[in-house]
Parts: structure tokens; C-alpha cells; sequence
């Protein structure tokens, strides 16, 4: 193959190396959903022993980022509808609770930012780039929420959320997603809770929604058997 994506003598905590690297491929949709994680295939692309390589797969397959099995190996699967359902119930609860939260004291330099950058989104824009706007949005508010406990269980299943979150995307127009942000951040700004949480749930259920449309469309992202 060709040259190595790093040089691992300057890598201090080589498991955590690896498991970064991958993460990102997968989440970022370069490593497809559907794909075999090979080990021998990725030691040779980051040039290290597979050990590494063997730990980065069961940290990921901890996460939900892949299905790990000693039959059939390892492989990048979405959730299936079913779970995918349950997924998004979680993350439009916690979502609510931030947005209530966040209309009794809203961050309203960064809420206003936001709004900007968002306006000036076209359905052309790169999808890796409006995901990164889409995922710092969220961020923001859950940072901003005041609950530590709340940006903790988010970030329980964010990986996951992250890889749904790029499948789901490409399914929506970035035009709709980004008038669907706008709001959220109108209702908060106008302290209305009740729009807030509407706005939110609307949003959640539409993300949803793209994310089992490209699961019906690909079935073999939801099982290395299919």
C-alpha cells in the first residue's frame, strides 16, 4: 500500500492514535457504512503491528461504531430502523431539556452566530462541512445548558449520533436543516419554551427520518449479511 498515515514513533498512546483515526473515517463516511474492518489491512495503512489496530475495533465496537462478532469479524454498521428509532427518542429528549434550559438564560452571542452562518447555507455546500456547523450547533447548546449531567449522556451516544448524523444529512436538503436551526434558535432567543420544544422535536423526528429513508435505500449498511 502506499506511504504510512503517520509515523508511529512519535505517537505516545498508539491505541488511542489508531482509534482516533478510524473514528473519523467512519463518522466522516470514509469508511462506509457496510465496510469489513480488516486488521491486517488497517496495521499496514497506519504501519503498525495489529495489536493497536485489534484495541482501536473493540473501543469502537463499544461505542456502537461497529459490530464486532468472532464469527463474522468487524464491520461499520448503522443502527437498524428499530434502533434507530429508539436512538433518536433519546436524543429528542435530552435535546428538549437543553432548549429548556437554555430559554431562561440563552447564549445569545453564540446563538446569533449561528444564526448567521446558518443563512448563509446552500444545498450545494459540502456535506462534511455542514455537518461540522450542525454537529458545533448542537454542541453549543448542550455546553450552554447548565446540566454537566445532560452534556455527559449526550456525549454517551454522540459517536453514534455522529455517524447517524452523516447519513441523515444527505437525505435532507442542507436548505431545510438549516431553516429548521434558525428556528430553534428564534424561539429560544424569544424565550419561548413551547416553540423551542417544538421547533427541537421537529427537527430531532426530520433527522430521523432522513437517517431511515437511507437505511431502507441501503440495507447492507445495517447488516454485514444482507
Amino acid at each position: 500500500m502506499g506511504s504510512a498515515i503517520f509515523n508511529p514513533a512519535n505517537m505516545p498512546n498508539l491505541r488511542e492514535v489508531v482509534y482516533d483515526q478510524i473514528k473519523e473515517a467512519i463518522v466522516t463516511g470514509l469508511i462506509p457504512a457496510g465496510s469489513r474492518l480488516s486488521e491486517i489491512d488497517l496495521s499496514r495503512q497506519f504501519d503498525v503491528s495489529r495489536t493497536p489496530v485489534r484495541e482501536a475495533i473493540r473501543q469502537l465496537a463499544e461505542t456502537k461504531l461497529v459490530s464486532l462478532s468472532s464469527r463474522r469479524g468487524a464491520y461499520v454498521l448503522l443502527p437498524t430502523a428499530k434502533d434507530a428509532a429508539d436512538l433518536y427518542e433519546i436524543r429528542n429528549a435530552l435535546e428538549n431539556i437543553s432548549v429548556e434550559h437554555l430559554v431562561e438564560n440563552p447564549p445569545r452571542d453564540a446563538l446569533m452566530e449561528a444564526r448567521g452562518k446558518f443563512e448563509e447555507v446552500s444545498n450545494d455546500w459540502d456535506a462534511d462541512r455542514f455537518m461540522r456547523m450542525d454537529t458545533e450547533f448542537h454542541s453549543t447548546l448542550s455546553r450552554h445548558a447548565g446540566n454537566n449531567y445532560l452534556d455527559f449522556m449526550l456525549g454517551k451516544v454522540g459517536d453514534i449520533i455522529l455517524i447517524c448524523r452523516h447519513y441523515a444529512i444527505g437525505c435532507i436538503p442542507k436548505i431545510t436543516s438549516s431553516r429548521e436551526h434558525i428556528a430553534i434558535i428564534d424561539a429560544i432567543l424569544g424565550g419561548d419554551v413551547s416553540s423551542a420544544r417544538v421547533k427541537m422535536r421537529e427537527h430531532i423526528e426530520n433527522t430521523r427520518d432522513g437517517l431511515l429513508e437511507y437505511i431502507s435505500r441501503h440495507p447492507e449498511a445495517t447488516s454485514p449479511e444482507v
